[in-house]
């Protein structure tokens, strides 16, 4: 059961003034047709088609992206990615080939991108092949795949042929090759939790048109449920109801009609209809009852439509069944012998009370003596307790017997005389249907098939013939006698729509109950990405005078949509006075949260140029958001904006920068120019050299610095190696946690285990001096020359990153 069914069964269950049936219909429609069709006999205007097997979806980081002849890339060149969470910035001027790389990770997953979908002109979709190449286009995007370890999707094209004709194929380690990623389960996730957005996709967000971003929500948060559930039981609702909208039709029309008829019997009808509940058995007596001047053949008509067969006989069948079982189990066999078995008990305990202890009258070798009456008494009486349960399921299955029986009538004398012979095929075949409901069999079993198979072609039949007579007694009789027969009938839907209009009712209150809570319960499941989405824009909206205070969802079908709710200067307002930067911010706020759920498979998250737009305070923002989204998504930014880097530069200390450079040719190379470890070991650097400081405040703090850098080191080689090789991310995060020092932290990045470090430092006395720096020190003071320490560390680091043992 989904979150959101358990939250409308939750509603349900605590509603007073719904009744039981139209709870029970909401639970069904919302777990889907079949589920429908068991409880009450749903049947879908469009029957589903065969769903397709699906794949688990696979939970997955990105380990490199390699992109060979197609877009901005000539020559093959490869961006290599830490997998885990982590901020990742690929800066390069315009053209340097980094959207090239977020492209190809867009086609490797979906076999398009936006920028060419979303443009009317198919020139957007030409020239993806490199110029400067005479290479085959092609695409590697390396996973580290949760429980699977090194998976690669490859990518490449026939020669000649469109981008559209990509061959995408999945290789898993030690696996055969696939074609496709289904096996990924991906194909949903994309559209759900989609974790790319380039700068284009992102001015789209919001000026797509209103639906376009409810059903994105919609879809993350299981909100199609409850639409499609709506959809379920209204259309259930309508084919229950239908027979009672159509007698309100008929009755209008029958009272309208009756008016105009001069005679007491439409007087006498217009008093039966005209009550809301109308005297339907008057009515019928009125519309069926025979008239003396009538002649032979009109009689035999009404003979006909007055015939009746049980509307069921399942109760019956299912009663002489369990009647059966019941007997069977408690073996009728028994009865007899029981019986004559008890009447000796009774003789012998007579005897004994008259002669007293002798000789077993029977075999004249046991005693019948105080202990063998005793004996007798105890069987006698759990023989008379299975003689009771005898004698009670005998008489079960007589009365059941008996009930099945009363439901078979012999032939009626209304189909023994002659009809016109305009019913001749159906008076042969009702006749004949009848007969065999006649002819039950004695046996009860069989007698219970019977009902079963021998009642619903004989009523088709009857219905038939009824409806001929009907036609034909119209035809020979007078306006009233046509006028009865619509009496007839409508007393006889009326009837039947009297058993059926409670199922009805509860269908129409069940959709009238989603209906009317659909908007509450869809805003009350939007609210955490709402308040998510607000704080990314309190971060993003940096001396904005634009208040975001949430989102709403509104509407239904055509006019659903998600209504932004803002501010500007705190007067109420909607997106057109935002500015461009403004807008993207608020984009980003709604793509975020959505695109970082902990129930999408994406363990990345992958932003194509998001500050082109934005001012600088916006952009300090966005390192923040992004910042906080790394610590638990891999986070990769390309962009052309040094801001961006600038600002990573300034406050993100966890953050790899890759500087993607282009040379002649299309040649581009991706270098890390700084990451975590780097980063901390430059500002040991920069302290030591800095003459402002205090050298006793340089000597406590360095040996912190220098530590922290061999720990980014020994985390990123650690994570990398263990999430390659497949396992859960929070697993490697859970042991990393467990271990504390910085000596058995490098334990784990060069060996994946806590285990003595004294083989690795007697292989080089620097790497012990360093560790002694790193541990010992942290607790005192930096003894020596500082900069030496920042140079060893340096080297140390090294050793650490490359996995020298």
């Amino acid at each position: 059961m989904s979150d959101v069914t358990d939250l409308i069964a939750q509603r349900v269950e605590g509603t007073s003034g719904l009744s039981d049936d139209a709870k029970l219909l909401i639970l069904a429609a919302l777990k889907g047709d079949a589920a429908l069709t068991d409880l009450d006999g749903f049947t879908p205007q469009t029957p589903a088609p065969p769903r397709a097997m699906e794949h688990e979806p696979a939970g997955a980081f990105l380990r490199s992206i390699t992109v060979e002849a197609f877009r901005g890339i000539g020559p093959s060149a490869t961006l290599h990615l830490k997998p885990g969470p982590g901020l990742t910035v690929v800066a390069g001027r315009n053209g340097s080939g980094k959207s090239s790389v977020a492209e190809a990770l867009e086609v490797a997953l979906t076999r398009t991108t936006y920028r060419w979908t979303g443009k009317s002109s198919v020139r957007w979709a030409e020239g993806w092949r490199n110029l400067h190449s005479e290479a085959a286009p092609s695409i590697k995007v390396a996973l580290a795949e949760e429980g699977q370890g090194a998976t690669h999707i490859k990518v490449d094209w026939p020669n000649g042929a469109d981008v559209s004709a990509a061959n995408v194929r999945l290789q898993r380690h030690g696996q055969k090759q696939e074609e496709g990623l289904e096996s990924l389960g991906w194909s949903a996730a994309l559209e759900t939790y989609r974790p790319m957005l380039s700068y284009d996709e992102l001015g789209s967000v919001l000026a797509a048109g209103p639906s376009r971003l409810y059903d994105a929500l919609s879809r993350v948060l299981g909100l199609d449920e409850i639409s499609e559930a709506i959809a379920r039981l209204e259309s259930h609702s309508k084919a229950l109801n239908s027979a009672g909208t159509e007698l309100a039709q008929m009755k209008k029309q029958l009272l309208a009609d009756l008016e105009a008829i001069d005679d007491a019997r439409a007087t006498q009808a217009i008093e039966l209809l005209r009550p809301n509940t109308s005297r339907l058995a008057e009515l019928a007596v009125l519309a069926t009852g025979t008239d003396e001047s009538a002649d032979a053949t009109s009689a035999a008509l009404r003979g006909v439509l007055a015939l009746t067969l049980p509307e069921s006989a399942d109760q019956e069948a299912d009663r002489l069944r369990r009647a059966v079982e019941a007997l069977a189990a408690v073996s009728e066999s028994h009865l007899e012998v029981l019986s004559r078995q008890v009447a000796v008990w009774d003789a012998a305990l007579a005897l004994h009370e008259d002669g007293g202890d002798t000789l077993c009258p029977v075999c004249e070798v046991g005693q019948l003596d105080g202990p063998a009456t005793q004996r007798i008494h105890r069987e006698r009486e759990v023989s008379r307790a299975r003689l009771r349960e005898l004698n009670t399921c005998t008489s079960d299955l007589a009365r059941a017997r008996t009930a099945a029986r009363d439901l078979v009538k012999p032939l009626p004398p209304a189909l023994i005389g002659p009809l016109p012979s305009a019913l001749d095929v159906a008076h042969t075949r009702t006749r004949e249907c009848w007969r065999q409901w006649a002819a039950h069999p004695e046996g009860d079993l069989p007698l219970a098939e019977h009902l079963l198979a021998c009642l619903p072609p004989a009523r088709a039949a009857l219905l038939e013939l009824k409806q001929a007579a009907a036609a034909e007694h119209e035809r020979l009789d007078t306006a009233w006698s046509a006028m009865a027969i619509r009496l007839a009938t409508f007393a006889d839907r009326s009837t039947e729509w009297e058993q059926q209009k409670d199922h009805a009712y509860a269908a129409r209150a069940a959709v009238k109950w989603l209906k009317d809570h659909d908007t509450a319960l869809k805003n009350e499941r939007i609210a955490p990405i709402s308040a998510k989405a607000a704080q990314v824009w309190d971060f993003l909206s940096q001396r904005s005078n634009v208040t975001f205070e949430g989102l709403a969802l509104a509407g239904t079908t055509t006019r659903r949509r998600v209504e932004i709710q803002s501010r500007v200067d705190g007067q109420p307002s909607g997106l057109t006075v935002l500015s461009q930067g403004e807008l993207h911010a608020l984009a980003l706020a709604l793509f975020l949260p959505r695109a970082a759920l902990p129930q999408s498979p994406f363990r990345f998250v992958v932003l194509d140029d998001p500050v082109q737009a934005m001012d600088p305070s916006k952009v300090d923002g966005l390192v923040t958001v992004l910042t906080d989204l790394a610590k638990t998504r891999q986070v990769v930014v390309f962009s052309h904006d040094d801001r961006l880097a600038s600002a990573v530069r300034r406050g993100a200390l966890e953050a790899t920068i890759v500087s993607a450079t282009r040379d002649e040719g299309s040649r581009v190379t991706f270098e890390t120019t700084r990451d975590p470890a780097t980063r901390y070991l430059h500002d040991a650097l920069a302290m030591a050299k800095d003459q402002q400081l205090p050298e006793n405040t340089l000597r406590r703090l360095l040996p912190t610095m220098l530590r922290l850098s061999l720990e980014a080191a020994a985390r990123d080689r650690y994570f990398t190696a263990r999430l390659s090789r497949g396992d859960p991310h929070a697993d490697v995060e859970t042991t990393w946690n467990s271990v504390h020092r910085t000596g058995p932290r490098i334990a784990l990045a060069l060996y994946e285990q806590e285990r003595s470090l004294d083989t690795w430092l007697d292989k080089d006395h620097e790497r012990r001096r360093v560790l002694g720096i790193c541990t010992s020190g942290a607790h005192g003071s930096l003894r020596g020359n500082l900069l030496d320490a920042c140079h060893a560390t340096a080297r140390v680091l090294e050793d650490v990153k490359a996995g020298r043992r």
